[in-house]
């Protein structure tokens, strides 16, 4: 396998053999999705949000009435899933356990506490610690202090999750510490890491055949590598998906990135900044052609979340913009995203693991470039009360800027209550079942 092949597993893939939780039929969990879609808004959806390459029409076949979902694109005699479509003009409204922006707002809540019962799941992005080094997540810039972004990432969590229970929200952080929350480890990992290197090896049958003491010196450093991938970017994603879905049930799920340009991992700076906010879509060909992305692309759709998080991330992409002055990352619609809002470059689909690997809404916030010149130096000056100066100008703590920008942005989907750049609103729901 050559470098680059393992550079191409190193993206936003769940590869297949990572642990998740068992189940005898992973399609099961589309059963209570019958008949809420028609003929015409799945193949819509499919088109301009989930399948813009147009890969996924090789796994199935469609009529007016269903559609049977194949294994594989050769192996079409008996389909994998049935899904019944509604008639025409009659989708029947489906399964929902979160609530719209327009249902919250349409409900009472106390002029002091205006998020009075929003359920808001924080995933803080990436692990850090002593972690950083091994998720390439820690970069030196002209020799200061390592900017890590797993540690930069739950500072901003833990200011926003005490913004929006002032707020009256209920918070759930998906982690709070340095560790993962996944009990694998990379040594965990080293079968399946092994299964993908034969798999996509040229002599794979006869590698088969070696023992595996000989299989991991064969492969080296390289199954090490991928190992820890499995472990820090696939298994620990899928954990995190696993704890929310067991312990909360969030209207939405903001999960916290800080961009870099590809120079950062080289520790070079840059005068550039933008921001770019995701949700879910845009399945590559590559990633149609795995059999879990495709049940997970058909129940992302299904649950009905993609309006919400577009009309959320639009909101917090707005504040950002007004608060920052910063321009959009210029994707559109490029080889793995797609622009979900008329002239609004803020806002794109991509396929990214924390949104695909999350059940309800999923808002993924990555404002910023951390090796822009100015922004580094704010993010090691950790932070701080008032503001200090850079290069003639005054700024807050960046990371208190990150989450008052998120929460006005929440504030600005969810409720009426006017957001002013600069300014905070002065400030347990039962759970409900899936």
């Amino acid at each position: 396998m050559s470098a680059r092949s393992i550079s191409s597993l190193r993206h936003y893939e769940t590869p297949a053999g990572v642990p998740r939780l068992p189940s005898p039929n992973p399609w099961f969990t589309l059963d209570p999705y019958q008949g809420t879609i028609t003929r015409q808004q799945f193949e819509q959806k499919l088109r301009t949000l989930y399948d813009p390459f147009s890969v996924f029409s090789a796994y199935y076949q469609i009529t007016d009435s269903q559609v049977e979902i194949y294994p594989s694109v050769k192996e079409r005699r008996y389909p994998q899933f049935v899904l019944q479509f509604a008639p025409p003009n009659q989708p029947q409204p489906p399964m929902r356990w979160f609530r719209t922006p327009a249902e919250f707002r349409a409900e009472s809540h106390p002029a002091d506490k205006p998020l009075n019962g929003l359920r808001v799941a924080i995933d803080p992005g990436h692990i850090g610690g002593p972690w950083a080094q091994m998720e390439e997540r820690s970069t030196r810039y002209h020799g200061s202090a390592p900017v890590q972004e797993g540690d930069l990432n739950l500072i901003t969590a833990r200011l926003l999750r005490q913004e929006l229970t002032n707020l009256g929200a209920t918070v759930f952080m998906v982690r709070d510490s340095t560790e993962p929350v996944t009990p694998y480890r990379p040594e965990d990992m080293i079968p399946a890491a092994r299964d993908l290197l034969m798999a996509h090896s040229s002599h794979s049958t006869n590698l088969r055949a070696l023992p595996q003491d000989k299989l991991n010196l064969l492969f080296g450093q390289r199954l090490m590598e991928l190992a820890e991938f499995l472990f820090y970017r696939c298994s620990e994603i899928v954990e995190r998906g696993n704890r929310i879905r067991n312990n909360f049930v969030p209207d939405i799920t903001i999960t916290l990135y800080i961009d870099a340009t590809p120079g950062s991992g080289r520790g070079r700076l840059t005068v550039a900044n933008s921001n770019i906010f995701f949700v879910h879509g845009s399945y590559t060909r590559s990633e149609m052609a795995d059999p879990e992305m495709r049940t997970r692309c058909l129940y992302k759709m299904l649950e009905g979340s993609s309006d919400i998080e577009a009309e959320v991330a639009s909101d917090i992409a707005s504040v950002f913009q007004e608060v920052t002055g910063l321009g959009p990352v210029k994707y559109g619609d490029s080889s793995t995203t797609r622009q979900v809002i008329p002239n609004n470059l803020y806002v794109v689909a991509r396929n990214l693991a924390a949104n695909r690997e999350y059940d309800g809404p999923v808002v993924c916030t990555e404002p910023y470039f951390m090796n822009n010149q100015i922004v580094y130096r704010r993010l090691l000056a950790g932070d701080y009360d008032g503001v200090r100066n850079f290069d003639g100008k005054n700024y807050r703590s960046i990371f208190r800027e990150y989450a008052d920008c998120v929460t006005k942005g929440l504030l600005k989907a969810y409720t009426s209550t006017p957001v002013i750049a600069g300014t905070t609103p002065n400030p347990p729901v039962t759970r409900q079942s899936k």
